[in-house]
């Protein structure tokens, strides 16, 4: 295979931005741990009631510890990868690896989701319920939020930041990962397998996002699921409760169509519904980014019941309740593992190194097919 200008310029394992972006980020987690610890800033960490955050028992100085040694640290690695020192590949990836680990077990908690949750249903029951929009932005603009938002796309930085050192280490193209064993048979076998793994993933994950709207939707209809009566008697006198339990209910349904279109057809091109777009190529970032930070929410909020439930009485564990809201983090893991088969399946000819075959315009189609068609 010929090797391309642009492959010349910019060699496999090389990618200007990814180290560039870890760098800005670490510098804000640095300034934020220095502005926490001067008191310059309000301590954006809860530390008298939380959800399931770990600063409410270790308190606000382990939040600036933290800030400092991730700060610190990450500007370190990202100044490492830019120095160009291939010898400190393989620890800088692992680095990265476990930056974007503790930045997500240490401040990234259940508030996530629940911001999540209630901005989808904001505009359709916002009108109905006084006052849902303040409650929204003032929760969305208050410190400890702002801070899990920052250390979520922490995670998400650091995550991209070590796929590619890992990409680099490999000697692996930056852009699309394959690397210098690649052939049209290894890619229809990838797709083949990826196209099986997202079909398991999407059904396992449909399976447990079902459990929190069978327990919201019945209120709709004055029936107290994992509820006791008598809250739930009281919740319906002013309805507004219920509408936003519905209103959530909803929200998961939604997201469990949604997460069938990782593996169904319409999750590559547009149905005939979408009206004027009918066919149309669906961009693989639409499906991506939104898949992956929901993902992330969702395995914030399993992290955090367990957190929540470690201090709780243990009758709880016998709530359904707290089956529901436990069971999240077991769908976030189907839906990143289904995303990233969604992304390795819908993987283009690169426009950088050239490897790789053309995106089929349906749903995938099987090995002997695709094998067969690459022959010809």
């Amino acid at each position: 295979m010929t090797v391309s200008n642009a492959e010349r310029a910019h060699p496999p394992g090389v990618l200007p931005s990814a180290p560039w972006v870890a760098l800005a980020w670490s510098a804000v987690a640095l300034g934020l741990g220095i502005g926490w610890g001067a008191g310059l800033l309000p301590v954006g960490v809860p530390t008298e009631d939380g959800f399931g955050s770990l600063f409410v028992a270790a308190g606000a100085g382990a939040a600036v510890a933290a800030s400092l040694v991730m700060g610190g640290l990450g500007v370190v690695l990202s100044l490492v990868v830019l120095s160009g020192r291939a010898r400190w590949g393989r620890a800088v990836e692992f680095a990265s690896w476990a930056m974007a680990g503790v930045a997500f077990l240490v401040f990234v908690d259940g508030q996530l989701l629940a911001w999540l949750g209630y901005t989808m249903i904001l505009p359709v029951v916002g009108w109905t319920v006084p006052g849902l929009a303040g409650a929204w932005l003032e929760a969305t603009l208050r410190p400890t939020h702002l801070t899990v938002l920052f250390f979520a796309l922490g995670v998400l930085v650091w995550g991209v930041a070590a796929l590619y050192r890992r990409r680099a280490v490999g000697g692996a193209c930056p852009r699309c990962g394959r690397d210098g064993h690649w052939t049209p048979r290894v890619e229809a076998r990838v797709r083949e397998r990826a196209r099986r793994t997202g079909v398991v993933a999407v059904t396992a994950g449909s399976a447990v996002a079902l459990v929190y709207p069978v327990l919201r939707l019945p209120w709709l209809f004055g029936i107290p699921m994992g509820m006791d009566p008598e809250v739930f008697e009281e919740m319906t006198r002013t309805g507004e409760h219920i509408v936003v339990g519905v209103g959530l209910g909803s929200a998961a349904l939604a997201g469990v169509a949604l997460m069938s279109g990782l593996v169904l057809r319409w999750g590559v091109r547009l149905p005939w519904w979408t009206l004027g777009l009918a066919g149309s190529r669906v961009p693989v970032s639409l499906a991506v980014v939104p898949a992956t930070v929901v993902s992330l929410a969702l395995l914030a909020m399993g992290r955090s019941w367990l957190v929540m439930l470690g201090e709780a009485d243990p009758t709880r564990w016998s709530d359904p309740n707290t089956f529901a809201l436990l069971s999240m983090g077991v769908w976030g893991v189907a839906l990143a593992v289904a995303t990233v088969a969604y992304a390795v399946r819908r993987r283009s000819e690169c426009g950088r190194c050239g490897r790789g075959l053309a995106e089929s315009g349906t749903a995938p189609v099987g090995l002997g097919e695709e094998a067969a068609a690459m022959e010809r």
